[in-house]
Order: structure tokens, then sequence, then C-alpha cells
């Protein structure tokens, strides 16, 4: 089989059917009222439609063996459907300007389908259910929309729509090996979701240079990674949500403002890095849930800016930054929350170089909690560390800064803190309850307050205190207290 159907002007129309063996078919028309139907239904398919002008429409169907369809329409009201159902698949569509409208759909075997449209008001439906699925959409002008849906096998797809406003994305991707990278560049109010069910997943979202665009991401099971950008660009959201195996998160929405994050990772190899630099008012929240849990959320040269991390399960590790900001090198009013209830817990806080009326909190419930704080060269900054249970360690430092202060308590266990803070009418509280209790408070400037108290069994505590107006009291109930108080320049000391 072999057809070639060549018109030039006005009324344009094409019908081809061609049922079986070495099937081919061409169709060229050039300007009118478009329209070309092409059926092929065996063996060696290919199918070529090229419609220049005004009223543009194409229907495309080849049911099996070595399908191939290209599509090209020019101008006008365009619109597309190829079905390709069995064997080796490929379809290719290009619409230029007006309305556009494509849908594909490729059922089993060797799947790939291009799409390109170029202007005006867009849409693309790419549905490919089985076997090598490849899907590339690609609309540069307005009012876009792409939704991509793969069912199994060696799944991919990439969604551009840069350059342009309103776009939107939908990638559903359900089985095998699943890749999915969605741009949506220079431009603003875009959105796009991608949810990828079981595999070897991973997702890539990039919408830079824009404003008010949002991005959703789940993954559910096996090889999950994800990376969201969003950089150059304010009032932007993402939201990433990771179930199960090796999990793996990275969110930026760098050099921008009131930009917000959310990742939740519930089991298995965890990580999270969480960056908004660069910009004030921005806010992250963390959830790990289970297994070996990691998270690293910095917010660094920016002011107002949020942070929460929640790790419940296993080898828990949070590090926050938020340091380094704008005003003469000071990030203020940024907040931290961390906490981590079980497993082998470390967090480490640092809201640093010339920040000020900063808020950390961290509460660690159980196991091996270890807890660092910085805090430096700033002034009215807060620092609660609660640890409850097991092998206790925490360390504050709130130096070079004035009216700091460090609240920490520990309950049970090993026991261990220390906090150092050099600046004036600085405030220190420890309070350890129970076991091989050791506290150490460092106090450098004038008018600092400290307490200690300890209730039980190895207690030590040692507070020194340099320069004038200080004062420090401890108090110790059982087991073997000692208590050394220095205080070099004078003030009272209650012991």
């Amino acid at each position: 089989n072999d057809s070639d159907v060549f018109q030039l002007g006005i009324a344009n129309g094409s019908s081809v059917t061609q049922l079986g063996l070495r099937n081919s078919s061409n169709v060229v028309q050039l300007g009118g009222l478009n329209g070309s139907i092409v059926l092929q239904t065996g063996n060696d398919n290919t199918s070529d439609v090229d419609q220049l002008g005004i009223a543009n429409g194409s229907f495309v169907a080849q049911i099996g063996s070595g399908n191939d369809s290209m599509v090209d329409q020019d101008g006008g009201l365009n619109g597309s459907l190829v079905l390709q159902t069995g064997n080796e698949n490929t379809s290719d569509v290009l619409q230029d300007g007006y309305v556009n409208l494509s849908v594909v759909t490729q059922i089993g075997n060797e799947n790939s389908s291009d799409v390109i449209q170029t202007g005006n008001g867009n849409g693309s439906i790419v549905l490919q259910t089985g076997n090598e699925n490849t899907s590339e959409v690609e609309q540069n002008g307005d009012f876009n929309l792409s939704l991509v849906y793969q069912d199994g096998n060696e799944n991919f797809s990439d969604v551009d729509q840069e350059d342009g406003d309103y776009n939107g994305s939908i990638v559903v991707q359900l089985g095998n090996d699943n890749e999915s990278d969605v741009d949506q560049e220079d431009g603003d109010y875009n959105g796009s979701i991608v949810l990828q069910k079981g595999d070897d997943n991973e997702s890539d979202v990039r919408q830079d240079d824009g404003d008010y665009n949002g991005s959703i991401v789940v993954q559910l099971g096996n090889h999950n990674e994800s990376e969201v950008d969003q950089d150059d660009g304010d009032y932007n959201g993402s939201i990433v949500l990771q179930v199960g195996n090796y999990n793996d998160s990275e969110v930026d929405q760098d050099d921008g403002d009131y930009n917000g994050s959310i990742v939740v990772q519930l089991g298995n190899d965890n990580y999270s890095d969480v960056d908004q630099g660069d910009g004030d008012y921005n806010g992250s929240i963390v959830l790990q849930v289970g297994n070996e849990n990691y998270s690293d959320v910095r917010q660094d040269d920016g002011n107002y800016n949020s942070s929460f991390v929640l790790q419940v399960g296993n080898d828990n590790e949070s590090d926050v930054d938020q340091n380094d900001g704008r005003q003469n090198g000071s990030g203020d009013y940024n907040r931290s929350f961390v906490v981590q209830l079980g497993n082998d817990n470390d967090s480490e806080v640092r809201q640093e170089d010339g920040g000020d009326y900063n808020l950390s909190i961290v509460a660690q419930i159980g196991d091996d909690n270890y807890s660092d704080v910085d805090q430096i060269t700033g002034g009215y900054n807060q620092s609660l560390v609660v640890q409850l249970g097991n092998d206790n360690d925490s360390e504050v430092r709130q130096e070079f800064g004035d009216y700091n202060a460090s609240v920490v308590l520990q309950y049970g266990n090993d026991n261990d803190s220390d906090v150092y803070q050099t600046g004036d009418n600085n405030g220190s509280l420890v309070a350890q309850l129970g076991w091989e209790n050791m506290s150490e408070v460092t106090q450098n400037g004038n008018g600092n307050i400290s307490g200690v108290l300890q209730a039980g069994w190895n207690n030590t505590s040692t507070v020194t205190q340099t320069g004038n107006g200080h004062l420090s009291g401890v108090l110790q109930i059982g087991a073997g207290n000692m208590s050394t108080v220095t205080q070099t320049g004078g003030g009272p000391t209650l012991d």
C-alpha cells in the first residue's frame, strides 16, 4: 500500500484507509477548511499529514506493526488525534498557531511521542500504557496545558512550557523506570503536578525566573528522588511527598521572597535539603517519619524566614542555618523548630553572623540525643532545648550579643549541658533532673544571669561569670553534688 494526496485550495478534505501490509500515507493540504483522516490497521505503517492554513483537523489511527505518524499543522483552528495501539509506535505532532489541540494515545510496545505547540490556546494529552514509553511536550506560547499518562515499563516524560504564563502540567507515571522533567521557566502562574507510583522514580521540576508558581511531586514507592528549584521568583510553593524506599528530596527557592516548601518523607533512606537563600519571609516544613532520616535547611542571607523539622524515628539528624543575612551581615526574625522523637537524634541550629530576634527550639525526646545551637553575633536571640531521655548532650553558644536567653532542660540519663554567652544582660537557665548530670555555664560581659537546677545523682555544676553585676543561682538536691561558681568583677551569688 501507498497513498499520496495533495490539495492546494479552499474546502479541503481527505480520507485514506489502508488495511494491510506495507502501508504508507502522505497528505498535504495548504489552504482552506482542511481535514484529514488516515486509518492503517496492519504491518509497516507510516503516515505524514501536513496542513498549512485555517481550519485544520487531522485524525490518524494505526493499529498494528511498525507504526510511525507525523502531523504538522501550521495555522488556524488546529486539532490532531493520533492513536497507535501496537508495536513500534512513534508519533510527532507540531502545531504552530492559534487554537491548538493534540491528543496522542499509544497503547503498546516501543512507544514514543513528541508534541510541540508554539502559539495561542494550546493543549496536549499524551497517554502511553505499555512498554518503552517516552513523551516530550514543548508548548511555547499562551494558555498551555499538558497531561501525560504513562502506565508501565521504561517511562520517561519531559514537559517544557517555557517563556509563558498560566501554563499547567500533570504527569502521571505508575510503573517501572519512571523519570519526569518539567521546566516552566521564565513565566508566572505556572503549576505542575507529578505523580510516580512505583519502581525507579526520579522527578526534576524547575520553575525558575517566575512568580506565583506551584509544584506538587508525589512518589510513593522504590528509588524515589525529587528536585525542585523555583529560583529567582516570589510567592512560589512546592510540596514533595515520598512515601517509601530510597527517598531523596532537594528544594532550592533561592533569590526570592514569600516562598514556601513542604517535604514529607515517611519511610526508608530519607534525605531532605531545602535552601531558600537570599530571600525574606520564606517558610519550610520537613517531616521525616521513619528510617535513616537526615534534613538540612538553609535560609541564608534573609529575614523573617521560618523552618520546622520533625523526624520521628531511627537515625535522625537535622541541620538548620539561617545565617549571613543581608543587612550589614545580619539575618533577623528567623524561626527554627526541630523535634526529633526517637533513636540516634542529632540537631545543630545556627542563626549566626549578626542576626537579631532569632528563635530556635529543639526538642529531642529519646535515645542518643545531641543538640548544638549557636546564634552568634546578634542580640535578643532565644534558644530552648529540651531533651527528655537517654544519652543527652546540649551545647548552646550565644556569643557577642546582648539580651540573649537560653533554657536547657534534660530530664533523664547521661545529661550534659554547656552554655556560653558573651555580651551584656544575657540569661541562662539549665535544669537537669536525673542521673549523671553535669552543667557548665560561661558568661562574659555585664549584668548576666545564670540559674542551674540539678535534682539527682552525680551532679556537677560550674558557673563562670566575667564582668560586673552578675547573678548566679545553683540548686543541687541529691547524690554526688558539686558546685563551682567563679565571678570576676563583682555581683551576687546564690548557692
